[in-house]
């Protein structure tokens, strides 16, 4: 009997979804999906901790306090200021690392040799 009601209630449930659409049921179609976003980020939260996500969770809390020490005023300015610039330093031989690397850059070297520009 039991077993019965599950299936009747199965069926039901079915087309109850089939039936659901924004126009005839607002409110229940707005908390349906909310739900679904819900258990999407979270299941997203857990695959991510599953597979490193600790790295990223220590990464987001770096950046944090990375953003927090520039954009609060206080006796650490002048260090940070330091900092940055050396950061800004090793961004720029990267970036031109990674230039070299794919090619960009070689017709200049070609035009320097030849025309002592």
């Amino acid at each position: 009997m039991d077993l019965l009601n599950f299936a009747d209630l199965r069926k039901r449930h079915r087309q109850e979804l089939e039936n659901l659409t924004l126009t005839t049921r607002p409110f229940k179609t707005l908390r349906l999906f909310i739900l679904a976003i819900f258990e999407y980020f979270k299941q997203s939260i857990f695959y991510l901790f599953a597979k490193g996500g600790w790295l990223l969770l220590l990464n987001t809390l770096i950046a944090t306090l990375g953003i927090l020490l520039v954009t609060i005023e206080g006796p650490h300015e002048k260090h940070v200021e330091e900092v940055s610039r050396y950061v800004r330093f090793g961004l720029w031989w990267i970036v031109l690392g990674v230039a070299s690397s794919i090619g960009l850059g070689k017709n200049i070297d070609f035009m320097n040799n030849i025309y002592g520009i």
